[in-house]
């Protein structure tokens, strides 16, 4: 009996972790690509990890299917072990919600289910998503941060005891219990661990959030700190530009001068943006693309802004062993307001046209909202995008 009691903690343990560690490369896998397709909706980075949880709920209720006593019980401390965790888990309300509906469907199946089960289950599921806001405070205490999913534990295998002690004795129950726990205490020791490579990995290689070469937020920065923006800030601005004819000016000079130039662009517009706008922060997201996020800006100091970053880059020299060179830069803006229509990648996808735009147009140019100006400023040389 000892043996088996032992069996079955061991199990769930290890099959906690399991479920943990393919999490981890599901959702970096997911982020990944995600990154790799400039996607910045968030629902495509939460697919993945929704997918996986909902379909190793229902995997686990397909395999309990085919087992009964001890057995059975133990696939189903899985299945909540795994949905506790998971309200830890979700990136977002939608995702959550998601979850928890594919598990109702899941513990419906079971038959097993009275109003006190339904009862624990909404509590616990609110229990663990709120955890979400003050864990990181107690992430360091282990005991602390393990408290919610224990009481739950307890609570779920104490109900079980009662409702079916022709199924689960006190001393099996006792077991689970503890195993559920142990598995919480396993889960925070490895997210603990995941933590600390990932804070070794963020000083040894700073490129994790910045550019190597210029020292700007980079694309996976942009990613993150553009969606934010998006879905906090009631007007917001988005400059997407990048360098006329680069390839020639590396073919040209050499690529060192080439770096040379991508790092006067990036001081120089930084250096501007703190003086007149220090909300504004430069983003390197490709070779010689950049953007600049502005939140809380209407249309008219936009306006101001791309127009003198376009000014800025066109009259600074380019300075190098032989003289000088000036260059130029094609530039998108695009605006959002209160009343946002689509999403963060919509936004993204039209000023890039935008920057393409002004590339057909003859370069050297700006375009704000499908309206080309070019470097002269002369009102008649504006140009919708038919007529580009």
């Amino acid at each position: 009996m000892i043996q088996q009691a032992l069996g079955y903690f061991f199990l769930t343990v290890a099959s906690t972790l399991g479920f943990i560690t393919v999490y981890s490369q599901v959702d970096t896998s997911a982020r990944k690509i995600v990154a790799a397709k400039r996607n910045l909706n968030p629902l495509n980075r939460e697919q993945p990890v929704i997918i996986y949880i909902s379909a190793l709920l229902i995997l686990l209720r397909i395999i309990g299917g085919g087992f009964g006593g001890h057995l059975l019980w133990l696939l189903i401390n899985l299945q909540v072990i795994i949905l506790v965790y998971s309200n830890l888990l979700m990136p977002t309300i939608r995702a959550f919600v998601i979850v928890q509906a594919v598990a109702i469907a899941v513990f419906a199946s079971t038959g097993m289910m009275n109003w006190l089960n339904w009862l624990l289950m909404l509590v616990s599921g609110a229990v663990m998503f709120a955890v979400r806001w003050y864990g990181p405070h107690f992430k360091n205490d282990q005991y602390i941060y393990v408290l919610p999913a224990g009481v739950i534990g307890v609570a779920f295998w104490t109900t079980a005891a009662v409702r079916f002690p022709q199924m689960v004795s006190p001393g099996f129950a006792a077991v689970n219990a503890l195993s559920f726990i142990w598995s919480f205490f396993a889960l925070g020791r490895y997210d603990r661990d995941q933590r600390a490579d990932q804070r070794i990995i963020a000083q040894l290689t700073h490129e994790t959030q910045y550019d190597g070469l210029t020292r700007v937020r980079n694309w996976t920065t942009f990613q993150q700190d553009f969606n934010d923006k998006f879905n906090s800030t009631d007007q917001l601005a988005l400059i997407a530009f990048d360098i006329d004819h680069f390839k020639s000016i590396n073919d040209t000079y050499g690529h060192l001068v080439g770096n040379q130039a991508l790092m006067v662009v990036v001081s120089t517009l930084q250096k501007y943006l703190r003086a007149e706008y220090p909300a504004g922060h430069v983003y390197r997201t490709g070779g010689e693309e950049f953007a600049i996020i502005l939140p809380d800006t209407d249309r008219q100091r936009a306006t101001a802004i791309v127009l003198a970053c376009e000014e800025l880059l066109r009259s600074m020299p380019i300075r190098y062993s032989q003289g000088e060179f000036h260059m130029s830069a094609s530039f998108g803006l695009a605006l959002a307001s209160g009343h946002k229509i689509g999403d963060a990648t919509a936004m993204f996808k039209r000023a890039d046209h935008y920057l393409y735009q002004s590339k057909r147009a003859g370069r050297n140019s700006v375009t704000i909202e499908g309206i080309t100006m070019s470097a002269m400023r002369n009102p008649s040389a504006h140009a919708s995008d038919e007529e580009a």
